[in-house]
Parts: C-alpha cells; structure tokens; sequence
C-alpha cells in the first residue's frame, strides 16, 4: 500500500471508528425515511435561561435529504452536482424570559451512510441581537491527520463579532447538540446495556461565541421494561451522558421508530415528548394548518 492510500484509509479509519458506536441501521432506514415525510416532534419544556427553568416549546424536525456535496446544502431537484443523503435534525426553541425573548435553531445533518457528522449551524435571535455559527467538516489536506471541522462564528457581542478557526476531532468524539439523534441510533443498534467512552464538546446554542473543547465523557446505558402493548412487552433504553462532572439523562423508546421521549439537560432543564407526527410539514402553512396537522391520527 503506498504512502498516499495509507495515509487516508487511516483518516477515513479514524473518523469511521468515532461513528460507528451508535450504529446507522436507524439512518439508513427506507421504510421510516423513504416516504418523503419528516418526523415532526413537540416537546414540552422547560429551559433554564438566566439561573431559571422557563416554560418552553421545542420542536425537533428530522428529515432525509439528498445533499450537494459542492455546496453542503440540500439538493434542488435536477441538481447536477455531486450528491449524498443525510438526515436532517433542526431543534427549533421558543424561550419567553419576561418580556425577552429567544428564538434559536439548531441544525445538523449526519451522512446516511457513515453517520458522520458533516454540517451543523446555528441561529440565535434574541431581543438584543442575532448571532450564527457554522461547522463544516474539514476535507482534503485540511484534514489530516484525523478531521474535524471549520468553525466560523458572527455574533452581536463586542471582542467576538467574527472568526474562525479549525477544531480538530479527537477520538469518538461528539457534539452535545447531536445527543438527540445519537441516543436514538444507540437504540436502533440493539444496544442494550453498557458503556461507552466519547469525547464530548459543550452546547453551541447561545448568543455568545461558543469555545468548542472537548472533555473525556461517557455514555451508560441500560434497558428497562416499560409495560406491555396487545400483548408485547414494551422497553426504553436510559442513557446516562456525563462529562466534566455533569449529567444528561435520555429516555429512548426501543422499538422503531425510537424516539426521544424524555431529556433531562444537567443545567435543570428538561424535555418531554408531547406530540410526535410524520408529514409534510412544509405544506401545512395556511392559517388553522397548525391544529389541522395536530388533530391527524
């Protein structure tokens, strides 16, 4: 094998073996994703801002896009450019704090394939300001030796209006914003009880420029049965996550199509599952389409 085919099977063989603990059975699903809908998830939360839990609604969209590989945004139809799917996850957070108000979306998008982690970006309106973040994973001579990802950053606060820099990605590491889909492939993979070593960098969904380091964490899981269904026995998977000392707990449905039911964040915080759908959601945007969807079976 010479130099050059040494040298990016062992990049590929890095970044593979950060992926490949959770599995992509759950990605590559043709049944659940391949109908053209999304997964419309509500949440009722509560979100710690200011030292305090606010009443809150979340809203997760999870969808299958094909993605151009030239620009790394979604696909128009008759692109002629290259082209790969992944899934989609936008968190969408509505935060009321008095008479200030948050508006902030998180977006990721996983290759189907790898599951490897190759945009993600984020919004964040505010009453003072509007700040976004951009991650795109390296390619090329950029990323060796082992990848990572070009992170640039506009924000509204003085000393950090604008930047970037590279992060580099050290072994199985993660982001906290993806948590809510690598829970959910842990599921799909069959796990069942144990514990994994990551490397897990903090939140990015705030206002200020986010210092993107990652820590030693952990993820435990474990079983649990949870009741019966016409019969069938019905189970949850819990998974533990900590790092620096902190603790997110996840409460994953472990049949198809294992949905987060429950996120208790370690800053106090806590989501859980109201209402989940799959549809069309971008052709409910008339007026009364909003209880029209929800009133679906």
């Amino acid at each position: 094998m010479n130099i050059r085919v040494s040298i990016i099977a062992l990049i590929l063989g890095i970044g593979a073996e950060a992926q490949a603990q959770f599995g992509t059975q759950w990605l590559q699903d043709e049944k659940y994703w391949g109908d053209g809908k999304a997964e419309f998830d509500l949440y009722d939360a509560q979100l710690v801002r200011y030292g305090q839990a606010r009443a809150s609604e979340v809203i997760h969209i999870y969808v299958r896009e094909p993605f151009s590989q030239r620009e790394l945004v979604k696909a128009e139809p008759g692109s002629k450019a290259g082209t790969y799917p992944v899934l989609k996850l936008n968190q969408i957070l509505h935060i009321p704090t008095g008479l200030y108000v948050y508006q902030q979306m998180h977006s990721a998008f996983w290759r189907t394939d790898s599951g490897a982690l190759v945009k993600a970006t984020l919004t964040s309106n505010d009453s003072c300001g509007n700040t976004y973040k951009e991650f795109r994973a390296l390619a090329g001579p950029a990323s060796w030796p082992g990848g990572g990802w070009r992170y640039e950053w506009r924000t509204y606060w003085e000393g950090a209006s604008a930047g970037e820099e590279n992060i580099r990605a050290p072994k199985d590491a993660v982001f906290y914003d993806e948590l809510p889909m690598r829970v959910r492939s842990l599921a799909a993979s069959g796990a069942g009880q144990g514990l994994k070593a990551i490397s897990l960098a903090p939140t990015i969904i705030s206002s200020k420029k986010s210092d993107v380091r990652f820590s030693e964490g952990e993820m435990e899981y474990a079983t649990q049965p949870v009741g019966m269904k016409n019969g069938i026995p019905l189970f949850e998977l819990t998974v533990e996550v900590r790092a620096n000392g902190k603790e997110d707990v996840f409460i994953v449905e472990k049949e198809a199509p294992y949905r987060l039911k429950e996120w208790r964040m370690n800053d106090g915080g806590k989501l859980t599952l109201r209402r989940s759908l799959k549809i069309d959601y971008w052709n409910y945007n008339k007026p009364g389409d909003k209880e029209r969807a929800l009133a679906l079976p």
